[in-house]
This record gives C-alpha cells, sequence and structure tokens, in this order.
C-alpha cells in the first residue's frame, strides 16, 4: 500500500471520527466532514437518487442540471474569485433568487458552500504535494497565508499545518529527503 493511500485513509478516519463526534451536537460540522471524506475519495453524495432531486426542485431549490452546472462552474473557478452575480448567471437566475435557491439546494449559502470546496480542495493539494502553504492558499483561491489559516481552521477545527503534519505525504521540497526542514516564519 502505497503512502498517499495510507495519507488518504488516515484523512479518511479522522473526517469520519469527526462527523460522529459532531453528529448529535453539530450536524452542519458532521455533513460537512461527511462530504470532505466523499471527496477524497472521489464520489458524489446524492440525497437519494432522482426522486430527491425532482422533490428540491419542486420545493424552491435548484434543478438538477442547475445543480451539476454550478458544481463543475465552483470547481473549476476555485483558483479565482467566484461572485454569486456571476454564479446566478452560470445557471440564468436573477442574484436575489439564486441565493434562495441555492441555500434550499445545498443547505448553505454560496460563500459557505465555496469556501467548503476550497478547503477541500488545499486538503487535496497538501495530501498530494509537500507545496507551501502560502502557496496553496492562492492555488485555491484565498487572499493569503492568513485568511486561509483562519478558514481552514474555522472549517476543519485545526491549522493547516497541524492537519499537514498528521496526514504528511509526498516527497520533501526542494528534494531534502531525511533533512530537517528549518522553520521558517511568514512574516
Amino acid at each position: 500500500m502505497s503512502s498517499t493511500s495510507d495519507a488518504t485513509n488516515g484523512a479518511l478516519a479522522s473526517l469520519l471520527s469527526t462527523a460522529t463526534v459532531a453528529l448529535d451536537t453539530d450536524r452542519r460540522a458532521a455533513k460537512s466532514c461527511i462530504q470532505r471524506a466523499a471527496a477524497l475519495l472521489g464520489i458524489e453524495l446524492s440525497l437519494g437518487g432522482d426522486w430527491a432531486a425532482k422533490r428540491l426542485c419542486a420545493h424552491g431549490g435548484l434543478a438538477p442540471w442547475q445543480a451539476k452546472r454550478l458544481k463543475s462552474y465552483i470547481d473549476d473557478k476555485l483558483g479565482s474569485s467566484i461572485r454569486a452575480t456571476d454564479l446566478a448567471g452560470v445557471v440564468q437566475l436573477s442574484r436575489s433568487h439564486f441565493s434562495r435557491v441555492f441555500r434550499e439546494t445545498f443547505g448553505e449559502t454560496p460563500l459557505a458552500y465555496i469556501m467548503q470546496r476550497r478547503i477541500c480542495r488545499a486538503q487535496e493539494l497538501m495530501l498530494a504535494s509537500r507545496l507551501p502553504l502560502s502557496q496553496v492558499a492562492l492555488e485555491c483561491g484565498m487572499s493569503d497565508h492568513a485568511h486561509f489559516c483562519r478558514t481552514f481552521r474555522k472549517i476543519v477545527g485545526v491549522t493547516p499545518n497541524a492537519w499537514r503534519r498528521e496526514f504528511t505525504v509526498g516527497p520533501a521540497p526542494y528534494g531534502l529527503v531525511g533533512k530537517k526542514i528549518p522553520f521558517r516564519s511568514l512574516r
């Protein structure tokens, strides 16, 4: 078994453990952990197939084609600025109507959903590479390292550096295999 799959299994175990604890007290956090675990596995969770999608649409949510198009658009644009006006245009809705139906469909605001996806992308990058956290932040569309750290800690519960230490994979940067890299402050 490779170290990448070991790290992915460890990340999944951690996410599922967190979700189990949070299930009784914080359903939103539990849902978030389960969604991130599914993303690490490369699967898309559905709420029960076509029936659930039709029911969401009937109760004021987005149509299935709109939800799919939005997910794709957001994932493609994670590294850049994503505005609610642009998202509304993707699914051909007014901005105010879009915000309401987005929340009905995804269970959170567009901003919260985008942040969740950015943090998920950051976790994937940290699992697959040894990029500096400041570079990970930029590649995920965060304004700077501090913004990334605050958001990551708020969503995941630990700092990106602590999370990375727990799930370290990939070669050391700059070919320093087996050597201790000195701590450098970003300030």
